[in-house]
């Protein structure tokens, strides 16, 4: 199904999330770069929706890095 296939009866909206029940995003991979970008993560919950912006780049990027770090080898 595309997005042009979409209706609006097909979209769940959620108006109100008991943040009580929300899980944690992860659990240690034991890989210590690819952790501490995601801990970088619990950030958000304290920042203003429009600086999150720059903590989810900041994530992207090391785990990016991350990435192309175990690509090339030791």
């Amino acid at each position: 199904m595309s997005d042009e296939d979409l209706e609006i009866d097909d979209v769940l909206v959620l108006e109100e999330v008991n943040t009580e029940l929300a899980l944690a995003v992860w659990e240690p991979t034991g890989d210590i770069g690819i952790d501490a970008a995601l801990d970088e993560l619990t950030q958000l919950e304290d920042l203003p929706p429009g600086e999150r912006i720059a903590v989810y780049e900041g994530v992207h990027r090391q785990l990016h890095q991350r990435l192309a770090d175990l690509s090339t080898g030791p």
